[in-house]
């Protein structure tokens, strides 16, 4: 599978492993207007994928950090599990409350 965006994070406090990855984006087959790709969440080798429809293939990169962010923030506050991102907070890593181009800009 070819993936436009992979990312592998390691925990501080367990052995899991998660990886996620968006995979290249399409025209939609069912619409015309609209573009799509397919959201892979791993959590050691357990894999879940999730369909991710946008307006255009900037909307569908937003939307799968979005995805993403709220999985790991989920998994964080649920399990317990501290990721080593390099010093940076989860927010920071996966900013949810910035545009992606005020995170490029920056």
């Amino acid at each position: 599978m070819k993936f436009l965006i992979h990312e592998t994070l390691r925990t501080l406090n367990t052995d899991d492993v998660f990886e996620f990855g968006l995979t290249e984006t399409t025209k939609s087959l069912e619409y015309d207007d609209s573009y799509e790709a397919e959201a892979v969440f791993r959590r050691n080798n357990r894999e879940r994928k999730h369909k991710v429809p946008g307006l255009s293939e900037f909307d569908v990169v937003r939307r799968f950090m979005t995805y993403i962010g709220i999985n790991l923030r989920a998994i964080a506050k649920n399990d317990s599990i501290e990721f080593d991102l390099d010093g940076l907070t989860l927010d920071e890593y996966i900013p949810l409350t910035k545009t992606i181009r005020d995170i490029f800009d920056e």
